[in-house]
């Protein structure tokens, strides 16, 4: 198996013509797809090549095992969630707009993540959450995300009433982070008394982070 304390993309065989990085992207996009459908047992050497309409001898030309396969594709998910961040909180779009209005973009576009991801989401911590590079991945990804999510919530900084603003709001992404991995995790148990609705979760964890950050009323 592949070292995991080194990022996925290190240890592929680095593609040299377009056509071989077309043959990396259809096997991640099988995999996901396989993922998205039948979960993660679904994932084998065999189901992904034929989903990919490649050869073994492709696959392991490009990754040594399923594992560095699911780590790679863990790669490209945390590039495209900084990506869409990079979209979704560009300080451009939220200029003149209220602290309350960033909080409720924050927490729609985290609820719709987490719950349109979560079988993928899943799948990567079943497979991986023991492996040290999925750790640093994630972790990686958090400092990311709190960078954009300071640099917009700062520019309202005389609004929060926290007596240390930047330690508030990181910690309040992972309030939030932290209750959505939990919703997804209790989803499989069938216990009615856990299951809250989009619209009831995204309401109560908006009042949770203004309540943290003490937001004050405007004058």
């Amino acid at each position: 198996m592949a070292d995991e304390t080194t990022l996925p993309l290190e240890f592929l065989h680095a593609p040299q013509q377009e056509r071989s990085q077309k043959t990396l992207v259809k096997l991640l996009d099988a995999a996901e797809a396989l993922i998205r459908e039948d979960g993660l047992d679904a994932v084998t050497v065999p189901a992904v090549v034929k989903r990919a309409g490649s050869s073994v001898g492709s696959f392991y030309a490009r990754f040594p095992d399923k594992n560095a396969l699911l780590a790679t594709l863990h790669e490209r998910e945390c590039q495209r969630t900084i990506a869409m961040a990079d979209r979704a909180l560009d300080p451009a779009l939220w200029s003149g707009k209220s602290l309350e209005a960033i909080v409720h973009a924050m927490v729609s576009l985290a609820v719709h993540v987490f719950g349109s991801r979560k079988s993928i989401m899943t799948a990567f911590h079943r497979a991986l959450g023991s492996d040290a590079g999925y750790a640093t991945r994630r972790a990686n990804n958090g400092v990311e995300l709190g960078k954009r999510a300071l640099r917009l919530f700062l520019a309202h900084g005389d609004r929060i009433g926290h007596p240390e603003p930047e330690a508030a709001i990181l910690m309040s992404l992972r309030f939030l982070t932290a209750t959505l991995e939990q919703r997804n995790a209790f989803s499989a148990s069938g216990v009615p008394e856990l299951e809250v609705d989009d619209a009831r979760l995204e309401h109560e964890l908006e009042r949770m982070v203004l309540a943290y950050l003490d937001v004050r009323a405007t004058s």
